[in-house]
């Protein structure tokens, strides 16, 4: 496996290869210190992987990454940030994880097995699926990995997107049904399992299941519990 580490801070470059270097993975680990230098780097070295902070001078990770993201064969992504606050921006190039410093060799190593699963299905060309609606009398689609979940609302099913949301006229047994790769939470709500990221478990109520670093808490029900917590660690 071939490891790119884009962080402008050379310190957090060490501690990451120290940090792979104890997860005893069989890598090619190479350092750039801006997104430019990971520009001409990636394109001989072809890696796998690439470890990408956000905010650096010039480029931010954020541009690399949609880079990485629309080239032939992208490389898997983990963001590596000291802010949480780039996280529902960051998921809209779908990284295997967001993580924020200082990183633990544990939440490494997870990362680190997502994106194995993630490279191998990169190999294969899949159609993504599309989610039809209707808005203003237009039949419109989008694509499932940018919906963060679907929740039940009186007549309604709201279809959360990264910056709207959209009122379908379907009810979550036919979008379960049709995208079988949501998670069912609760009877009101399914969610998409790329933007999973935390369940909390308050002093009262029930369980939250955190999306994208939080931006969204949605409850859990006792008998989703056991699935949802597979879900995260799968």
């Amino acid at each position: 496996m071939n490891i790119l580490i884009v962080d402008d801070e050379p310190l957090a470059r060490s501690r990451l290869r120290r940090l792979l270097a104890e997860c005893a993975v069989n890598a090619v680990v190479t350092e750039a210190a801006s997104a430019e230098q990971a520009r001409q780097l990636a394109a001989s070295l072809q890696p796998d992987l690439v470890l990408l902070d956000i905010s650096m001078p010039g480029e931010s990770g954020l541009q690399l990454a949609e880079a990485f993201a629309n080239s032939t064969l992208p490389p898997a992504l983990i963001f590596v940030t000291a802010y949480p606050e780039h996280a529902l921006a960051a998921f809209n190039v779908h990284p295997v994880d967001y993580l924020l410093k200082p990183v633990s060799l544990s939440q490494l190593q997870r990362s680190l097995q997502r994106a194995c699963q993630l490279n191998r299905l990169q190999q294969q060309p899949l159609e993504l699926p599309l989610v039809s609606y209707q808005h203003a009398g237009l039949q419109k689609t989008v694509p499932l990995t940018e919906v963060l979940f679907f929740a039940a609302e009186d007549k309604y099913v709201r279809m959360q997107l990264a910056d709207q949301n959209i009122l379908l006229d379907k009810s979550l047994h036919q979008l379960e049904a049709a995208y079988p790769q949501l998670l069912r939470i609760h009877r009101q709500t399914l969610i998409n399992p790329l933007y999973l990221t935390a369940i909390r478990q308050p002093a009262t109520g029930p369980a939250l299941a955190e999306l994208v670093q939080g931006k969204y808490k949605l409850p859990i029900s006792r008998r989703a519990l056991g699935t949802v917590k597979q879900a995260l660690h799968s």
